[in-house]
C-alpha cells in the first residue's frame, strides 16, 4: 500500500469531509464509494481505527481480500493496543476467503503463545471450531470429487489421470473405507507407481492395520504406519554411501546416478533392495551414469547378467517415472 510521507499534508477540512463521507458511504453498503473515501485518509497516514476498520470491511465485502490482509497485517503491527480488534479483522479476512487451513494455524500458534482475554478467547475459539468443521466438509467434497475422478481413471485406464487424482487425495485425508484402494494394491494392473501413491498415503496418514501389495510378481503384508520413508530407509542411503567416491570426482554424474536411484526405488516401494543386491545396483548405477556422460569406463564386473539386468529394470523405472511424474 502506498502511503504518503515527507511534507505532504491533508488539510483538516478535507480530512473532514472524507472521514465524514467514507463511513455514511459505509452505513448504507456503498462500499466502492467507501473506498475511494477512506483509502487517502490511510494513505496519508491520519486514519483513524474506525476509518481503518471501515476501510477493511469495505474491501472485505468487495472481495478484495489481499489490500485488507496486507493492511490489517500491518495495523496488528503498528497498533498493540489494538491488537485483537485487528486480529478479528484478519480471521474474518480468512475466514471469508475460504482459507480455514490458514485460519486454523493462526489460531493454534494464538491459543499457545498468547496471553487472550477471556472474551476474545471464546469468540477466537467458536471461530475456530466452525472453520475446522468447514474444513473437513470441504475436505470430505474433494476426497469425494477425487475419489470419483480416480475411479473413472481407473476403469478408464487413463493412468495420466490416475497420477494427478491420486496427488490431490494425497492432500486429503484418508477416509475410514479404503477397502476399494486396498484391492488395487493387488491387481497387477495397477500400475506400480499408483501403488507406490496409495501406499504413502496410508503411511502418511498412520493406516495401522496389515494391507497386502504385489509388485513386479511378489507379495508382501506391510503395516503402512510402520513404513520409512524413502529418503531414511537404511539400504537406500548405504547405496548412496557406496556412491560416495562418485559424488566427490563427479557431482554431475553423482546427480544422474543418484536421482535414478531414487526413481528405481520408488518404484519399487515398499519393495527395498537387500543386500545381496547393493553390490550390483551399484555398478549398475555406476555404469549408466558412464554411459548417460559417454565417458569410458573399465568395469570389474565385466558384462555380468546381473548388473544388465539392473541397468534394464532402473532404466524401465526412470521412463515408467518421467512418463507419469514428469520429472
Amino acid at each position: 500500500m502506498e502511503k504518503r510521507k515527507g511534507d505532504i499534508v491533508m488539510f483538516p477540512k478535507w480530512k473532514t469531509m472524507l472521514e465524514e463521507k467514507g463511513l455514511k458511504a459505509v452505513e448504507e453498503k456503498s462500499y466502492q464509494e467507501a473506498v475511494e473515501f477512506l483509502l487517502p485518509l490511510v494513505n496519508y497516514q491520519v486514519a483513524s481505527r474506525e476509518v481503518t476498520t471501515g476501510l477493511l470491511m469495505s474491501w472485505i465485502e468487495l472481495g478484495n481480500f489481499s489490500q485488507a490482509e496486507d493492511l490489517c497485517q500491518e495495523q496488528m503491527k503498528a497498533e498493540e493496543e489494538n491488537y485483537y480488534h485487528y486480529l478479528h479483522i484478519y480471521i474474518t479476512i480468512l475466514f471469508q476467503d475460504n482459507r480455514y487451513q490458514e485460519l486454523i494455524d493462526l489460531l493454534d500458534e494464538v491459543f499457545e503463545t498468547e496471553s487472550i482475554p477471556h472474551q476474545s478467547r471464546t469468540q477466537l475459539w467458536q471461530i475456530y471450531e466452525i472453520s475446522n468443521k468447514l474444513l473437513q466438509d470441504t475436505h470430505k467434497k474433494e476426497g469425494e470429487k477425487y475419489v470419483q475422478s480416480f475411479f473413472a481413471a481407473i476403469d478408464n485406464q487413463d493412468i495420466h489421470t490416475q497420477w494427478k487424482s491420486i496427488q490431490q487425495l494425497t492432500k486429503q485425508p484418508v477416509s475410514t473405507d479404503i477397502e476399494a484402494f486396498e484391492k488395487l494394491l493387488t491387481k497387477d494392473s495397477t500400475h506400480p507407481i499408483i501403488k507406490t501413491a496409495i501406499i504413502q498415503w496410508f503411511r502418511d496418514n498412520k493406516v495401522d492395520h496389515k494391507v497386502p501389495i504385489r509388485k513386479f510378481s511378489n507379495d508382501m503384508l506391510i503395516i503402512p504406519s510402520e513404513l520409512n520413508t524413502l529418503e531414511s530407509e537404511y539400504i537406500i542411503q548405504q547405496i548412496q554411501l557406496r556412491l560416495g567416491a562418485v559424488e566427490q570426482s563427479n557431482p554431475t554424474m553423482y546427480e544422474i546416478i543418484n536421482s535414478l536411484l531414487k526413481h528405481y526405488c520408488y518404484v519399487r516401494y515398499p519393495f527395498y533392495p537387500d543386500e545381496e543386491e547393493v553390490d550390483h545396483i551399484v555398478e549398475a548405477l555406476k555404469q549408466l551414469g558412464h554411459d548417460y556422460l559417454q565417458i569410458p569406463y573399465q568395469s570389474l564386473f565385466g558384462r555380468d547378467e546381473k548388473v544388465q539386468k539392473y541397468k534394464e529394470e532402473i532404466e524401465l523405472s526412470e521412463q515408467h517415472y518421467v512418463l507419469l511424474v514428469g520429472e
